[in-house]
Formats: structure tokens, sequence, C-alpha cells
């Protein structure tokens, strides 16, 4: 019938879609619909980090263009590493260490060279 003949037209635009990383690091795999392997991983400009297997991320499929991956959910685990590189850091607040001020921190390390 009608519906039948009915099919989904591709998104000229591309589309996002989520899943599940299934092998992390170099050859990044993500299970969509199907595993694609080996994508790219875009994130913002100095900032670099690798998503863990079992995390779900937001994979974007342009139209004529591989797949990559451009985040993870909010609120899942923390990644292992995040290296941040740039000319200079402009840090505003407060800065902790597992909790502590970078201050005392410091302190912390300082007295225990000095043999406090």
């Amino acid at each position: 019938m009608w519906l039948s003949g009915q099919q989904k037209r591709p998104n000229q635009f591309g589309e996002g879609a989520t899943g599940t990383v299934t092998i992390s690091g170099d050859g990044l795999a993500v299970q969509l619909e199907s595993e694609r392997r080996n994508l790219e991983l875009y994130t913002p400009g100095g900032y670099q980090w690798t998503p863990k297997v079992g995390q779900r991320v937001l994979v974007l499929k342009n139209q004529g263009e591989n797949p990559c991956v451009v985040g993870v959910k909010q609120g899942e685990d923390a990644p292992d590493e995040v290296t941040v590189e740039a000319g200079s850091i402009d840090l505003k607040g407060q800065v902790l260490i597992d909790g502590i001020p970078l201050e005392t921190y410091i302190a912390m390390i300082v007295a225990s060279l000095m043999g406090g």
C-alpha cells in the first residue's frame, strides 16, 4: 500500500546518535546500529581526553563524511586522563587538588621537602 512505499529520506545535514564505546584509544570504536571503528575524536582546542570502554558518547554523522565522536554524556565517569595544552591558562576561582586548596597543597609539599 501507500505506507509500504514510504522510506526514510536521508537527512541532508547529517545527524547525531549516541552509542557505547567498545574500543578506547587508538582505533576508537563505538557501537551504534553497528560497530564503527577508527572514529576521530573532536574536543575543544587544547583539551585532550579519551572516552572509556562502556561510556555513552555522542557521534555526529555528516552525509558524505566519516562519523566522529564529539563528547561523552555529562555525569558519566570522568576520563582517566585529561590534558590541557595552551600558551597560558587563566584559572578563576578556587583551584582544588583532591579537595585541597592549591595553596595548602603546595604548602604541604614544601613542608615535606623541608622535613616538617
